[in-house]
C-alpha cells in the first residue's frame, strides 16, 4: 500500500489497497494516521460489494446508521445512496450539497468522518471541493478569532441562512433533529489542532447575540474561510473512495455538469464526539 500528499493545502491518494487487507491492524493505523495528517483521502481503485465498503467503513470508525431513511441502501442502514436523482426539483433532477457544509453539524455528536464511493459520475465535472478549517483558523486575523473565541453557533437541519436544499424528513426523523449549539472553534480529539467549525448551510444564528449582529460576524467568517487558497478540489473517477474528516474540513459538491447525467455515490458517516 502506498500513501502519498497530492495537494499543499490537503488530501493524500491511496494505491494498492484491496478487500483482504480491510482486517489488518496495521494496515488500519496506517490509514486513519494517514487521514489525521492529510485531513482527506482517496482510496484508488476500488472495485467493492456493499459488504465490503460496510467493512471498510469500520477500518475507519463505527459506521453510524444515517437520519433519512428513504436514501438508505436495501438492507444497510449504514450506507446511504446519495443522488442528484434521490429527488426531483421541478421534475429534473439537482445537486443538493452545492454550498459549504460539514456533515452532520445538526446532530449534538455529529460524524466524525464521510465517506463517498462513486457509483455513477457525469462525463465532466460534479467534482467535491473541499475547505481545510485547520489552515483558515491558523491564517485569521487575531482581532477577528479573538471576537469569536468561547463564541458558540446554533445549527439547524433547516436554516433561515441554508442556500442548499435539504432532504424532506419525517415526523419522527424530525424528532431526531432539535436544534444544537456547537463552538465556533473546535478542538480536534485526536490531534489536539484547533479549527474554525462553521457549517453556513446548518448554522441559524449565533448564541447570545442578535440576529443582525450574529449574522454579520457569520458573513465574515465566511467570506474569510470561502477563499480560495484554502480549497482543495477532487476530481473524481470511477474507483475512488474518497474519505474525510469532518472535525477539520468543510466541504461541496460542483454542480457544473449536465444534471441530467446521473452523479451518484454510496455515503458512510463515522460515530463521532462532541465538538469542544
Amino acid at each position: 500500500m502506498d500513501i502519498s500528499r497530492t495537494a499543499e493545502i490537503m488530501g493524500a491518494e491511496v494505491r494498492g489497497l484491496c478487500p483482504s487487507m480491510f482486517y489488518t491492524s496495521e494496515v488500519a493505523a496506517e490509514l486513519n494516521q494517514a487521514l489525521l495528517d492529510h485531513q482527506k483521502l482517496c482510496l484508488k481503485d476500488q472495485e467493492l460489494t456493499p459488504g465490503e465498503y460496510a467493512v471498510l467503513g469500520q477500518v475507519f470508525g463505527a459506521p453510524k446508521p444515517q437520519l433519512v431513511k428513504k436514501l438508505h441502501l436495501e438492507g444497510i442502514p449504514e450506507i446511504s445512496v446519495i443522488s442528484n436523482y434521490n429527488d426531483l426539483k421541478n421534475g429534473k433532477p439537482y445537486v443538493s450539497a452545492n454550498y459549504w457544509h460539514t456533515d452532520d453539524s445538526y446532530f449534538a455528536v455529529p460524524a466524525k468522518a464521510t465517506m463517498l464511493y462513486g457509483k455513477a459520475l457525469p462525463a465532466d465535472g460534479g467534482d467535491t471541493q473541499f475547505i481545510n478549517t485547520y489552515a483558515v483558523l491558523d491564517a485569521m486575523p487575531a482581532d477577528l478569532r479573538a471576537r469569536i473565541d468561547g463564541v458558540r453557533a446554533v445549527h439547524v437541519y433547516v436554516s433561515r441562512r441554508g442556500k442548499s436544499l435539504v432532504q424532506n424528513r419525517s415526523n419522527d426523523e424530525e424528532d431526531k433533529t432539535p436544534p444544537v449549539v456547537h463552538p465556533l472553534i473546535r478542538t480536534h480529539p485526536e490531534t489536539g489542532r484547533q479549527s474554525l467549525y462553521i457549517n453556513p448551510n446548518r448554522i441559524d444564528h449565533i448564541e447570545g447575540m442578535s440576529l443582525e449582529d450574529g449574522d454579520s460576524l457569520l458573513d465574515e467568517l465566511y467570506e474569510f474561510a470561502f477563499q480560495e487558497k484554502f480549497q482543495h478540489r477532487h476530481q473524481w473517477t470511477l474507483g475512488d473512495i474518497i474519505v474525510w474528516d469532518n472535525r477539520c474540513t468543510m466541504h461541496r459538491a460542483s454542480n457544473d455538469f449536465d444534471v441530467t447525467q446521473r452523479r451518484e455515490f454510496h455515503r458512510i458517516l463515522l460515530e463521532g464526539t462532541v465538538p469542544v
